[in-house]
């Protein structure tokens, strides 16, 4: 039978022993003895699981390599070539295609069509998500299926939404956006057929599908901004326009940069919708820099070797476009991050414009003020 004192003596001892665990920082039994530290893992991936690892990344290398790296090795050799899909034989030519490219005047026409392509669909569909992707911010009720049916364009299937527009623009009295226009009085237009009107249309179906993907990085970049530099424009007097101006869209520009050039480099390998809609034309006024290098590799006389040419100046100019784009987002990185650090970069000046400008020279007044 155990004694009051015998358990008051125990109870000291766990005490004591408690005591002595969180001083340590370990745990440590009843009886005072401290516990073993938790095993560390040991394994190196580059030596007992190295091959697990191999094993599972051999599929997708394998993948990248037959279906990227190889074609693309194949395709810069080929375009060194007049090489074409029917004869047996090619001879090597070097630079001949690359001069060729220069001097051909389809090939003019397909890039100055391609640049204004980008023009007309990625400079809308970047306003337009930004607009959609602030007007949502501020929708309580329905805001998730809002957002669902903004984001459902960018999944669907390129081809069939050209269909689709295909039917809308029908030049027969019928076509849907002819019948409107019937309403309004006006005449019916062949607009697939017009060299006037057939590449706004197909930058129209492009522009409606980006839009949607712009939208959602759009709100993921808000949704990152944090709220203490809101709360410091507020405290400064920053609102509305201004506070848009001034804290919003400085913050977003790495958002916007990277939108930017990575829309541009997807419209410049444009197919689809130009091979549905109008096959280029009418008098090649449709006609994208893919669309043609298409129909000279595959179409005609088959001339591959002009074709891979054609596509390796295509690669290089979306390189450069990547490089600018990639220097662009850096220092607008750096600018967005000066803004952060200094409570929204306002000055007490009462010009928020000043101390954004040279966000990097001092604090905001928030800041400021708790000094």
């Amino acid at each position: 039978m155990r004694k009051r004192g015998e358990r008051g003596d125990r109870g000291d001892e766990r005490a004591v022993s408690a005591g002595a665990s969180e001083r340590s920082g370990r745990p440590r039994y009843e009886d005072g003895r401290a516990a073993s530290a938790a095993p560390k893992r040991t394994r190196n991936i580059a030596g007992v699981g190295g091959w697990r690892v191999g094993a599972l990344l051999f599929p997708a290398l394998l993948g990248l390599t037959v279906f990227v790296l190889g074609p693309a090795l194949v395709s810069a050799f080929t375009a060194g070539t007049d090489k074409t899909l029917t004869g047996p034989s090619f001879q090597w030519v070097g630079t001949a295609n690359l001069r060729e490219a220069f001097h051909d005047p389809d090939f003019g026409k397909s890039v100055v069509n391609t640049l204004l392509y980008c023009v007309l669909t990625v400079v809308p569909a970047v306003v337009v998500g930004l607009a959609l992707a602030l007007a949502t911010q501020k929708v309580v009720r329905g805001r998730g299926a809002l957002r669902l049916a903004l984001f459902l364009p960018v999944s669907a299937n390129l081809v069939a939404i050209a269909v689709v527009f295909a039917y809308m623009f029908d030049p027969s009295p019928k076509g849907l956006v002819n019948t409107f226009i019937g309403w309004l009085g006006a005449q019916p237009r062949n607009w697939l057929g017009d060299e006037s009107t057939s590449l706004p249309v197909v930058a129209l179906v492009g522009g409606w599908r980006l839009t949607s993907f712009v939208f959602v990085v759009y709100l993921a970049g808000l949704t990152a901004i944090p709220a203490s530099v809101y709360e410091a424009a507020d405290v400064d007097g920053i609102r509305g326009f201004a506070r848009l101006r001034h804290v919003t869209l400085p913050l977003l520009a790495p958002t916007t940069i990277f939108l930017a050039v990575f829309t541009t480099i997807l419209t410049l390998q444009t197919f689809e919708t130009v091979a549905v809609l109008t096959d280029g034309g009418p008098f090649r006024s449709s006609a994208t820099i893919v669309y043609y290098i298409f129909e000279v590799g595959f179409t005609g006389s088959f001339r591959i070797g002009y074709a891979s040419a054609l596509a390796l100046l295509l690669i290089l100019g979306i390189v450069l476009i990547g490089i600018v784009g990639s220097v662009l987002g850096r220092r607008a990185r750096e600018r967005a991050a000066r803004i952060d650090e200094t409570g929204a970069g306002l000055g007490a000046d009462g010009d928020p414009g000043l101390a954004l400008a040279g966000v990097g020279a001092g604090p905001g007044i928030a800041a400021e003020a708790a000094r």
